[in-house]
């Protein structure tokens, strides 16, 4: 649930916002009541208000902490700067239901209609809750027998006893679907339904009406000017992309085929054609494909990390293009108009009534265009709207028998947290999300300002040697021997060179993956790449050979129950990343930044508005109260230990 996700963000977050929020320092007045923590704007908080805010927002809450789970309620640090961040908790809230209130969020069509569609689908998850744990989906005991026996090898030594709840919830999963329909043709057949599909129904046009429409509107269908190009794509595999295709460029000049360079340097071997547009990628690659003449190619054109050659083949004027190509888009434009047409003159009509209540085909039509763009292609045929409305019926004769079962009364608490959730996140949208703006000179100055952060990690590639460790110390002392035996050969003499690396790879290293190849690992190897998560998982196997230069090796170096010995065959340094490469990433942190802020900022000055005033000497008693539970309870369960362990 989206507020149970909320609420233990907001626990985490407290002491921070508690230290960051102003307005609402110590204060020594006295209380109006002995019991009142807190007032602001006209309202208090009372230490039972306290105490069932913690309450209902810990309910079946836990937490991770010495690897168990424990209530989260319990994990409440007993301090009077938490205190002080729930009590501005529970004043935000409040004054954020208000603002909801002012604005009558609830009240806007779409927004009401959401909230319906939220309990709806509460309830629904209730009803099919209530089938498994009331036993309505009927599994008898030779089932659950059979399906054991069938299965005996995937239980092991595990009795039917200990399995039977296990299959029995296996069992009614795969009878669900089926029970569901007889489920919903026992309630059609007790219910009152009236029909009018007929108003579902879009008149197709003829041939004749969409020639008709495509000869009145011609310059509509018109096809652009074409350049069709070949083009030679150059990758950033390995760091050298630039360099590359400046290589490619020069062979190119000196007369060499573009096949042929195309097939030495390009991306995947080969050169590919284009139908190119202008306009479509840029003014740079525009500039570079408009300057040429048939047969030419162009010089290296930069895409974000990748490079392109092109060489013109030939030009497509614009052309109209001939009714065939485009008789089925014109007859789709024509059926939206149409439908569109449908809905403004049937909106209000009846398309099928329920018990007396009645559906129009605007509230049908709500449905269908809530359906993601995929779902309502696939409802366009008559036919297909058809099955939908059943669908809508059925879902209608659901909800009607839950509630008939007072399914939704029985959790319309936890209803209502939903309703506020989704309330405040609308709230939350048009107060910091709609006012959010970051422009491209906010993101290229960020960029400026920043560039040694947009880097790519130095990296380098290796070759290793790799000698296991074994069960014993005989063996791991053998393999500490045949390690340093491979590394003098490694190493130079008075009178004497060092062998090849690859050589001694091959007979010393015990790695099947590298051993045959001279220990070459193909791949790059990052350095510090400033992810936190990757560094600990690295830093010990980077930190034997990151600072050693090309053709330089390690001593051998022991790395969990593996000695290796590496060397460096490749280095390369830090790139610098292209803005384009990064911007719309820059983007998002800095929307996110203002985010942040804008969302600070408007919670404080609610806090100063809501003059909130907290009683500290209410507050410490608070706190002491908990302290004492908290010890007062370790001390019971200490006991419960005590007395069973004798």
């Amino acid at each position: 649930m989206g507020w149970f996700r909320t609420i233990c963000v907001r626990f985490i977050l407290i002491p921070i916002i508690a230290l960051y929020f102003v307005g609402c320092g110590k204060d020594e007045k006295t209380p109006p009541q002995p019991n009142v923590v807190a007032t602001y704007d006209n309202a208090e908080i009372t230490v039972e208000d306290l105490e069932d805010y913690i309450e209902q927002r810990t309910k079946g809450l836990k937490a991770f902490v010495g690897g168990k789970l424990v209530p989260l309620r319990d994990q409440i640090g007993k301090d009077a700067e938490v205190y002080r961040g729930i009590i501005q908790d529970i004043v935000l809230d409040e004054m954020v239901k208000r603002k909801i209130k002012e604005k009558q969020l609830d009240n806007r069509g779409n927004i009401r209609h959401a909230l319906q569609h939220l309990e709806e689908e509460f309830t629904l998850n209730q009803l099919h809750q209530e089938m498994h744990e009331k036993d309505k989906i009927p599994v008898g005991e030779v089932e659950i027998q059979n399906y054991y026996d069938a299965n005996r090898d995937r239980y092991g030594e595990r009795t039917l006893y200990e399995v039977r709840d296990e299959i029995k919830n296996i069992l009614a999963s795969q009878k669900e679907d089926e029970y569901v329909v007889d489920y919903i043709a026992e309630l059609k057949d007790t219910a009152t339904i009236t029909k009018n599909y007929e108003i579902l129904r879009v008149p197709e046009p003829t041939d004749d009406e969409v020639r008709e429409y495509y000869e009145k509107n011609r310059e509509n269908y018109q096809e652009d000017e074409k350049w069709i190009l070949e083009q030679i794509e150059i990758a950033d595999s390995d760091g050298k992309a630039k360099e590359k295709a400046q290589k490619a460029w020069v062979k190119l000049g000196s007369g060499e085929a573009f096949e042929v360079v195309a097939e030495g340097l390009g991306e995947g071997g080969t050169f590919t054609t284009v139908d190119y547009v202008v306009g479509t990628r840029g003014e740079t690659f525009d500039k570079a494909v408009t300057s040429l003449s048939p047969g030419e190619f162009s010089r290296p054109i930069q895409e974000g990390s990748k490079y392109f050659i092109v060489r013109l083949k030939e030009t497509s004027p614009a052309r109209p293009i001939p009714f065939e190509e485009v008789k089925e888009v014109v007859r789709r434009f024509l059926m939206d108009e149409r439908e569109q047409k449908l809905y403004d003159d049937n909106k209000s009509k009846t398309l099928f009534t329920l018990h007396g209540r009645r559906f129009t085909f605007g509230d049908f039509y709500q449905e269908y265009k809530e359906l993601p763009l995929i779902e309502q292609e696939k409802y366009r045929s008559y036919e297909e709207r058809v099955k939908l409305v059943d669908r809508m019926i059925e879902r209608l004769l659901l909800l009607e028998d839950s509630y008939d079962r007072m399914l939704n009364t029985e959790k319309s608490e936890e209803i209502e947290h939903l309703r506020e959730d989704m309330l405040k996140q609308e709230w939350h949208r048009e107060e910091v999300h709609q006012k959010l703006e970051v422009t491209d000179d906010e993101v290229k100055q960020f960029y400026e300002e920043n560039k040694e952060r947009f880097q790519t990690p130095p990296r380098m590639k290796i070759s290793v040697i790799v000698v296991r460790q074994g069960q014993n110390e005989e063996e791991n002392k053998r393999a500490e021997e045949k390690i340093q035996e491979a590394y003098k050969k490694l190493k130079p003499g008075m009178f004497k060179k060092g062998l090849p690396f690859e050589e001694v790879a091959k007979q010393y290293s015990e790695d099947s993956r590298t051993a045959q190849n001279g220990g070459e690992l193909d791949h790059w190897i990052l350095g510090e790449t400033g992810d936190p998560l990757f560094e600990t998982m690295n830093h010990a196997f980077h930190e034997k050979f990151m600072h050693l230069k090309e053709g330089e090796i390690t001593e051998p170096f022991l790395l969990g129950r593996d000695y290796l010995i590496v060397k460096v065959r490749e280095k390369e340094g830090p790139q610098q990343r292209d803005f384009e490469e990064v911007k719309e990433h820059l983007r998002e942190d800095l929307e996110l930044k203002k985010h942040d802020e804008l969302t600070a900022k408007m919670y404080d000055e609610m806090l100063n508005q809501a003059n909130l005033v907290i009683y500290d000497q209410v507050l410490e008693s608070f706190v002491s109260q908990q302290e004492e539970a908290d010890s007062s309870q370790s001390s019971s369960l200490e006991e419960d230990k005590d007395t069973s362990t004798q």
